[in-house]
């Protein structure tokens, strides 16, 4: 048995690429970041599964090429496909990967390389690239066979014999077509224009569509007007409504750091009024006092008793703490301390309500009533302390 020695050409081809992809295809962390993320990982195995894929594919439509040679005689074009001609062609893919710095300088990384992930679509590009021509080939030799055989003449006359095919005949049953022959019987006797109108059913599939929607009508009716299975749409959206509301209280409450003057509420618990009372101490002393009263000495005014200068809501306070009152001495701690930080603090200087003692700081500011409402009792402000001595806000 003698080898065709063309075949050789083309296969030292394919094992010259495969040679060539451990420098091509470097593994992805060697490469520079691209400035595209990729969509997943490639690895150096699933590259080499390509290849071979690609190469074995190869072998197939060169094999194909030669039993086309061989069925359609001493043909120029199909020497040249089957011959160097063909294998060049078929390996011409193969060929691209060995010149990526001409071709692929847009995926290029450290050292002219091309990245795992660039290389797996070109791969698949030149995959795709080959199926096709498979395809092709397959339908060439399928015609090539029928030709040969004469299968042809003798199927038209089968198909002949046989009638309409079933897809016909599916089709003529879904539309209820009449054939041309009859459309006299439905041809009716009025005519606009010279134009005379069919008498056609309404198709079956529009007769079934229609009568579906009649009775899932009865079954959503008895549903959820009857018996009551199926929420209304009115309960379904509060329903939803209360869901989505436990979620996002479920997921706020996982989200502590996310506290701000918009929903933050009171709260007494021991380990949040201690972190404030720390913060406090550290850094709320030096005008307000150790105990949060003030005196008559201290810059900022008096946190125990209920007189506030910029409200006492926990809302309020937050927000004095966060953004401050610098027109009064008094800075914005946003940038030093934590959102859950301030909350803390918020807390504990709302806990040290009517905790004042004797030296306490005389009051300044309105009556807090708890609604945002005017002062019931006017302050002697004429009693207070210079302005210099009264820098402060909440």
């Amino acid at each position: 048995m003698r080898t065709d020695p063309t075949l050789f050409r083309p296969l030292a081809l394919v094992a010259l690429a495969a040679l060539s992809l451990p420098v091509v295809a470097q593994d992805a962390t060697s490469i520079a970041a691209s400035t595209v993320e990729p969509l997943f990982r490639v690895d150096n195995m699933l590259i080499y599964s390509l290849l071979l894929m690609a190469v074995v594919q190869v072998i197939f439509i060169l094999s194909m090429a030669s039993i086309m040679r061989t069925m359609s005689g001493p043909g120029a074009w199909a020497k040249w496909f089957g011959g160097k001609g063909g294998g060049t062609t078929v390996l011409l893919p193969f060929l691209l990967l060995l010149s990526q710095d001409a071709s692929a300088q847009s995926f290029a990384g450290e050292g002219g390389s091309i990245s795992n992930y660039h290389l797996f679509w070109l791969l698949t590009g030149i995959n795709i690239f080959l199926f096709v021509i498979m395809l092709a080939q397959i339908n060439v030799l399928r015609g090539l066979t029928r030709a040969i055989t004469g299968a042809d003449s003798t199927t038209e006359e089968s198909l002949a014999d046989k009638g309409p095919s079933w897809v016909d005949q599916l089709m003529k049953k879904l539309t209820r077509q009449v054939e041309i022959e009859e459309e006299k019987d439905i041809l009716m006797n009025h005519e606009y224009d010279g134009i005379r109108e069919l008498d056609n059913v309404l198709p079956p599939w529009w007769l079934w569509l229609f009568y579906f929607t009649i009775g899932w009508g009865v079954i959503y009716l008895i549903n959820v007007h009857v018996v009551e299975v199926v929420p209304y749409q009115a309960e379904e959206y509060e329903l939803e409504m209360e869901q989505a509301k436990a979620d996002v209280a479920a997921f706020m409450a996982t989200q502590k750091n996310a506290v701000d003057e918009t929903n933050i509420t009171v709260s007494t618990d021991a380990g949040a009024l201690a972190g404030g009372q720390a913060i406090f101490n550290q850094y709320c002393t030096p005008c307000h006092g150790a105990d949060g009263a003030g005196s008559e000495t201290s810059v900022g005014p008096n946190l125990t008793d209920t007189y506030w200068l910029h409200g006492g809501d926990v809302k309020d306070i937050f927000r004095t703490i966060k953004y401050g009152v610098p027109e009064k001495g008094m800075i914005s701690w946003k940038t030093q301390l934590k959102p859950l930080e301030i909350a803390n603090v918020t807390h504990y200087i709302m806990s040290l309500k009517g905790t004042g003692g004797a030296t306490q700081k005389a009051p300044q500011g309105d009556l807090w009533t708890g609604d945002g409402a005017a002062p019931e009792v006017p302050v002697d402000t004429a009693a207070a302390l210079p302005d210099t001595a009264a820098m402060a806000a909440r």
